[in-house]
This record gives C-alpha cells, sequence and structure tokens, in this order.
C-alpha cells in the first residue's frame, strides 16, 4: 500500500513538473497557471493508542472539539491540465484521555507539519460563460512532523510526566471542494487522513505504557484562498 501511494505521488508531480517546463518555454507553452495563498482551520483527531480512542469514531467520542485543530497557511499552483501542488505547514493541537482504567492516561500534544503534495481537480460548472467556479480534487503528499508531547499516567509505583519529543515522515492524503466567488477569491473543504510514521504523537511510548501502532490523523477543514496570479 506505501508503494501504490508513493508510486502515485511521484507521478502527480512529475507532470506537474512538465506543466512547469511547459509555461517556462522549455516545451511549447499551452495556456495559464494559477497560484494562490490558502488558509485552513478546522477539528483536526489522533488516532493514536487503541485505548484511548477506539472505533473510527472513538477520537472525536473521547476528545474535546474545541481542544483539538488543525491550523494550516500554503501556496498552491494549478496549471492548464488540472495537476497541481500545494506546499503548507501547520500547527495542530491534540488533547485525550485513555478509557481504560485504572490507567488513567491523558496527554497534550503540539505538532508542526510541513507537507507537499500533488493534486489533481474536476471542474464544472460555467458562469458567465467563461468561468468553472466548481472544483472537486483529490490530493497525495510527503511530508515532516515535529510533535511535542505531554503526557501523565498512573501506575502501582505512583504518577509519571513524560514530555517525549519525535520527528517523522508523514503521509497526507484526501480529497476537497472548491468554489471561487470571481477571479480572485475561493472558499472550501477538505477531508484529510495523514499517516505518520510514528507512535510517538500522543506520548504513547512503549514498553511503559504500551502502545501498539503508528498514529494516525483525521482532519475536517475550511479553506479560504486568494489568487495571486
Amino acid at each position: 500500500m506505501k508503494k501504490i501511494l508513493l508510486t502515485f505521488l511521484l507521478v502527480l508531480l512529475f507532470s506537474a513538473g512538465m506543466e512547469a517546463q511547459r509555461r517556462n518555454g522549455l516545451i511549447s507553452r499551452r495556456g495559464n497557471s494559477n497560484g494562490s495563498l490558502v488558509l485552513s482551520i478546522g477539528p483536526n483527531y489522533s488516532f493514536a493508542d487503541p485505548d484511548c480512542s477506539k472505533g473510527f469514531f472513538g477520537p472525536m467520542l473521547n476528545q474535546s472539539l474545541l481542544s483539538n485543530y488543525d491550523i494550516s497557511i500554503g501556496f498552491r499552483q494549478t496549471f492548464s491540465n488540472d495537476i497541481g501542488y500545494k506546499a503548507s505547514i501547520s500547527y495542530d493541537n491534540f488533547t485525550g484521555e485513555d478509557i481504560k482504567n485504572p490507567r488513567g492516561y491523558s496527554f497534550v500534544t503540539s505538532a508542526y507539519q510541513f507537507n507537499v503534495q500533488g493534486e489533481y481537480s474536476y471542474n464544472w460548472g460555467k458562469r458567465y460563460g467563461r468561468s468553472t467556479p466548481n472544483a472537486l480534487y483529490g490530493f497525495l503528499g510527503l511530508g515532516a512532523l515535529y510533535s511535542i508531547a505531554d503526557l501523565k499516567y498512573s501506575s502501582y509505583n505512583g504518577s509519571y510526566i513524560h514530555k517525549p519529543k519525535h520527528l517523522s515522515p508523514v503521509i497526507p492524503y484526501g480529497f476537497g471542494y472548491q468554489y471561487n466567488f470571481n477571479t480572485n477569491y475561493y472558499i472550501g473543504a477538505e477531508l484529510k487522513m495523514v499517516y505518520t510514521f510514528s507512535d510517538y504523537i500522543d506520548g504513547f511510548m512503549p514498553p511503559t505504557p504500551q502502545s501498539n501502532s503508528n498514529d494516525i490523523i483525521n482532519g475536517f477543514s475550511i479553506t479560504l484562498a486568494y489568487r495571486i496570479f
């Protein structure tokens, strides 16, 4: 599965690079591209230790809505063949409590991400006979995440506090919708998952306390964009 995701990403980025070469005159021109600044914000949840967030809706049920969020700013460029890319930096905050007694784990994690993702869009809906205000797009990328966890837990020997820090590669993927009000302003929404090569984002580090699998981030965000060219 990981090889398939990476292969698909490389194809997207290669296609975007070929389009950039065309625009720079290395290959004959074929239409214009557009670039925009993108701001996104929304709830974000960590699928972490299985005793902390069970099931698909576990993170939403066991973690506070207002304390789990993602704020991101980035740059997106889309070419005439509907292939593009986005580079972004983001700040994530996660909180949660263990649901298995008597361990009593709780954590608060701050995380910082840098991602570059390839995108493919489908546009429709003519406006004034010259524009397409609606766009659906899928994306797949690569990036890095640096997490700082504040973990508290209890055992038979007393209470403990750990503050592990960890740098991990990540693979963001998902899909989104974008609507352009005019030639400069856009609004939309994204559903995103981030697979991390880390088991330490929630602070649960083996062997004590026991943690069994890599952490996954899932989130929904509202996006606002301003076209700069």
